[in-house]
């Protein structure tokens, strides 16, 4: 059945205004309560994380002098450094790239915006936290950081327990040189330094999901797994902005909460759920400036905040599954659509 036209709003009318406001007060005098998805950490220790900065390392050395002053650091930087080190070929590609003015440039930027990761660890302390009591049996990870050269595919990296991190990829969505070597607008929304923890922890989900039996064939099934890991984040970070963890602007988040219902009507009435076609459930979820089949001026990415609702609605009414287990046992996306009884 091919899309019928639906028009989208951004601004209710005054019976919104009023409800709005009625809402407002009776939250404002009654106890903020946490949110389901908040488990109580008290008893969860870890050993604290400490993240390692290779890049501050690697800018103070004397490239002139590079194999003797780099010496006291290949056992704590073996991962970047490795047996190349104590080749002449390895020794000039680290010498070519520490003298290049535009890396320099780079680097420079990254110690203004972060002079210290004191902030990053203990967010990311508190994260860990959460998942070891969500994932006893997973270890915690090493974690290092770098400068990538402005790497925007790849701004987190995590394999074998080691997550490295590209601090360069971190400086703010206004960052001038972004835009230098072509990074798409809407992406540099997620390049904020605040981010950093958020995609740390986003890598660690989809690693996660990727083990689980969950292959996804429909959009629905698409809409459930990505709806999965942005609940993971809410396991991790509880207290964080929505925006934060879907990577929208203030006008996208406000945008997707107004036309929610809408959006999921229109996926309804077009029978859209169990269509397969890629093309179709890429226009749904991949990463873009907008959801094509709305407007220009919609959220991107409208099926994963909806699969993100429809997760969070079947948790809230199942409140003995646990995050393991929504994401190793519960396989049937259309199982967790009816026990989440969503009604936008």
């Amino acid at each position: 059945m091919p899309y019928r036209a639906f028009a989208f709003k951004n601004v209710s009318g005054s019976l919104f205004v009023l409800c709005f406001a009625v809402f407002l007060l009776f939250n404002l005098s009654a106890c903020k309560r946490k949110p389901h998805y908040e488990a109580n950490i008290s008893h969860i220790d870890i050993d604290p994380v400490e993240i390692k900065r290779y890049e501050k390392a690697l800018f103070t050395i004397d490239p002139h002098n590079l194999r003797e002053e780099i010496e006291p650091y290949i056992n704590d930087f073996y991962l970047f450094l490795g047996e190349e080190i104590n080749t002449p070929m390895g020794q000039q590609q680290l010498f070519d790239y520490i003298t290049d003015a535009f890396i320099r440039e780079i680097y420079e930027d990254v110690a203004e915006i972060w002079p210290t990761t004191e902030g990053l660890q203990e967010q990311l302390n508190l994260a860990f936290r959460y998942f070891h009591y969500h994932f006893p049996d997973h270890n915690i990870p090493e974690i290092y950081t770098y400068v990538s050269g402005l790497d925007f595919e790849y701004p987190v990296f995590y394999q074998d327990d080691v997550v490295v991190i590209a601090l360069d990829m971190f400086l703010g969505r206004h960052y001038d040189n972004y835009d230098k070597v072509g990074v798409p607008a809407f992406k540099r929304v997620r390049f904020s330094p605040e981010a950093a923890p958020v995609e740390v922890m986003r890598e660690i989900g989809q690693y996660i999901l990727a083990r689980s039996p969950f292959r996804p064939e429909t959009l629905l099934d698409f809409m459930i797994f990505e709806g999965k890991l942005l609940y993971f984040l809410d396991s991790m970070f509880p207290a964080f902005a929505d925006s934060l963890k879907i990577f929208y602007s203030t006008d996208h988040i406000n945008w997707a909460r107004n036309n929610e219902g809408h959006s999921w009507s229109f996926l309804v009435n077009n029978e859209m759920l169990y269509q397969t076609d890629r093309q179709m459930i890429q226009k749904f979820t991949g990463d873009a400036p907008f959801t094509a089949p709305f407007s220009n001026q919609s959220a991107p990415r409208m099926g994963v905040y909806i699969g993100w609702q429809i997760v969070r609605e079947y948790m809230r009414r199942n409140d003995n599954v646990s995050l393991n287990e929504l994401i190793f046992q519960r396989n049937d996306s259309r199982a967790i659509l009816q026990g989440a009884r969503y009604r936008p």
